[in-house]
Order: structure tokens, then C-alpha cells, then sequence
């Protein structure tokens, strides 16, 4: 039976330069415990708390 081992926030679509996180839309990239990655979308955003403290699918920082 196929599992998930891991999830985590990702946007669809990579951000604009400049654009801001909280403008991208959100789902979740899920890892199972059988073949590649896969992106899902869920209905619900991942919180703003979830979406800070990713590990991954980060944005450039931002020019001084």
C-alpha cells in the first residue's frame, strides 16, 4: 500500500521577481514510499507558519 513519507509546501507556479509569497498559490509536493515526487493541491493553503519554515522551493532574497 502505497504511503506518504514526507510533505511539503510548494507554489505552482515560480514567483515573479519581486513578486511576494503570499500572492503564489500553494499546494503540497508529497513524497510517497514508492516512485518519484509528485505535486498535489489540497483545498486548504498551507499556513503561513507551514510556508515559512519550508525546507524547500524558496524565493530569490530580495536586492539590497
Amino acid at each position: 500500500m502505497r504511503q506518504i513519507i514526507s510533505k511539503e509546501p510548494w507554489w505552482a507556479v515560480p514567483p515573479k521577481p519581486g513578486q511576494d509569497e503570499s500572492e503564489l498559490e500553494w499546494g503540497w509536493l508529497v513524497h510517497y514510499n514508492e516512485g518519484e515526487p509528485r505535486f498535489e493541491f489540497i483545498k486548504e493553503r498551507p499556513s503561513d507558519s507551514e510556508i515559512r519554515n519550508r525546507k524547500s522551493c524558496r524565493t530569490a532574497p530580495k536586492p539590497e
